[in-house]
């Protein structure tokens, strides 16, 4: 989930001399902050022992500011035996939330209540408590990340994921782009815990792992079209994977405002004698946000998936608000799929605790089975097939000043090829 960036006030001072590069001693906080001064180090990039100099001072503060847990930063470096002491002036912003949700997407209306904590103890830990009853999905889900244990490079992360939605598979009928019919739609429950071990290299680049397990049943999967029984399309099961990510994050964020480059790279094999499907599926994405004339930006969207044998509730799909904002959710499935995505966003006006940006964008994606499952029940025309989307469309969003969190979210995208103008509402816990 992507947090809220509040415009920092800056200024810079110190007591040391230009050009004075000394090792790095200590830290201490002041101003109305919770942040700890072992945190303090790991937000602004650096570590005991690191050289640096009144020279290094513009960046510490343009990482504190991209941490987005502070309303304004200020920063100095103190003479100290042996070297300098980092000393931080910073007002918190308001960490955590609770609030409602509010979703109005395409085959799917959803409400639900969460409760976000962004700073724990003061350490950068995140805790989410978020539950959700919706037309299509409704879900249960917990987390809490520390990523940084006692200040060190490791870093670990403990979640429950509890779900039922409506698998959709839609018709696609060959030669047919306008056709939104759903062919089969089956009720799905997932019940999924995990555990994630990571280190930070760098303060842009991490490797983790996660192990999970979870348990999959399908229920009363029926045709639409004419309210009749359908073929299960996958037998129950567990599904325990590992997934091992290497992430390269090197944006820097300013509310509302990102940029520099972003890329992850993910394989999830199955783990054997404990997975019922025996699976391999992977990932890369790869965004570049460029920022100018102030605060416009402009960022390109790369995604790439690859499967072999995926189970139905792993399919890797198209449709929605992450991809092609002009189609239903998931409406085009595949073990290997593409995207592509170009997004211009500007600012359009601030209001008493508030401040809203609109955007334009451009997505395309192709979806395709190149290597299905035996024991799976396609439908008809479902392999052998290529999926092709395009569409276009404009967006605002909403920030507030004082809450880590987005708020607001509103695109309305239209499908090329499916004539379809679809909408997109998000109101809380908004991740566009």
């Amino acid at each position: 989930m992507r947090a809220l960036v509040v415009l920092a006030v800056l200024s810079v001072s110190s007591v040391a001399h230009a050009g004075d590069v000394r090792p790095l001693v200590g830290f201490k906080v002041k101003g109305d902050s919770k942040v700890t001064e072992r945190t303090l180090g790991y937000l602004a990039h650096v570590r005991l022992g690191d050289l640096v100099g009144p020279d290094d001072l513009a960046g510490l503060q343009v990482a504190l500011v991209s941490s987005e847990l502070f309303k304004s930063v200020s920063v100095a470096l103190e003479p100290a035996p042996g070297g300098y002491v980092l000393v931080a002036t910073v007002d918190d912003k308001l960490s955590w939330i609770i609030g409602p949700t509010v979703y109005f997407l395409p085959s799917n209306r959803a409400g639900g209540v969460g409760f976000v904590e962004n700073d724990f103890r003061g350490h950068d830990q995140k805790i989410i408590l978020y539950g959700q009853l919706g037309t299509k999905t409704s879900l249960l889900f917990a987390t809490f990340l520390d990523p940084s244990w006692h200040g060190t490079p490791l870093q670990y992360r403990a979640d429950i994921y509890l779900e039922r939605r409506q698998i959709d598979e839609y018709a696609d009928p060959p030669g047919m782009p306008q056709n939104f019919d759903v062919a089969r739609s089956t009720e799905q429950t997932f019940l999924d815990a995990g555990f994630l071990v990571g280190w930070q290299f760098y303060w842009w680049l991490v490797a983790d792992a996660r192990a999970r397990a979870a348990y999959v049943y399908f229920r009363d999967p029926i045709d639409p079209r004419t309210n009749t029984p359908a073929a299960r399309p996958q037998q129950d099961g567990w599904d325990a994977t590992v997934q091992m990510r290497l992430t390269l994050d090197h944006r820097i964020h300013n509310f509302g405002v990102t940029s520099g480059p972003y890329m992850q790279f993910l394989v999830e094999p199955s783990i054997p004698g404990w997975d019922s499907y025996g699976y391999f599926n992977s990932q890369l994405r790869a965004y570049y946000s460029w920022v100018f004339l102030g605060e416009h930006e402009f960022e390109v969207r790369a995604i790439g998936q690859a499967g072999f044998h995926l189970p139905v509730h792993e399919d890797n799909a198209l449709g929605g608000v992450t991809d092609l904002r002009g189609y239903d959710l998931d409406q085009f499935r595949g073990d290997t799929v593409g995207v592509l995505r170009g997004e211009y966003s500007v600012p359009l006006f601030k209001w008493w605790l508030f401040k809203f940006r609109g955007l334009a964008f451009y997505d395309t994606g192709v979806a395709t089975f190149e290597h299905p499952r035996m024991d799976r029940n396609y439908l008809p025309d479902q392999l052998g097939r290529t999926f092709y989307g395009n569409d276009v469309g404009l967006g605002v969003r909403a920030y507030v000043k004082a809450v880590v969190l987005p708020l607001l979210g509103i695109d309305l995208g239209y499908g090329i090829e499916g004539h379809s103008p679809e909408i997109y509402f998000e109101l809380g816990l908004t991740d566009f």
